[in-house]
């Protein structure tokens, strides 16, 4: 009786604890992912990604829309690096056009074209 007793503990137990993160992997479901191959087009400022799993697969930058969550960015030329890096330096605003992609839990815009907004 007593391992019936304990076995039921121990399982209430893991379902307490297991119950915040399914809730919390249901609500990141709810937020509209873009389909890779989607086209993109935004514009804001430009900021270096923090240390993440997303920077091995050399996504350095994000757009920081004035509304909205941030954009990672994956620049195709080395024009678009050029532009970015130049952008985060001064705080500039950029207008980036190009095409959803996934890599490993990071979805990111591939660039297609990368230029200063004009203020």
């Amino acid at each position: 009786m007593k391992i019936l007793l304990s076995g039921l503990a121990a399982f209430a137990l893991f379902a307490l604890i297991l119950m915040p993160a399914t809730q919390a992997a249901e609500k990141s479901s709810d937020k509209k992912t873009p389909k890779e191959g989607q086209s993109y087009n935004g514009s804001g400022t430009v900021i270096k990604n923090s240390i993440d799993i997303c920077m091995v697969t050399g996504l350095r930058w994000a757009l920081h829309p004035e509304s909205g969550e941030d954009v990672k960015v994956y620049p195709k030329t080395k024009h678009a690096t050029e532009v970015l890096d130049q952008a985060a330096k001064n705080n500039s605003t950029v207008r980036v056009s190009g095409t959803w992609k996934q890599a490993v839990e990071c979805h990111y815009v591939e660039t297609s074209k990368v230029m200063i907004a004009k203020k």
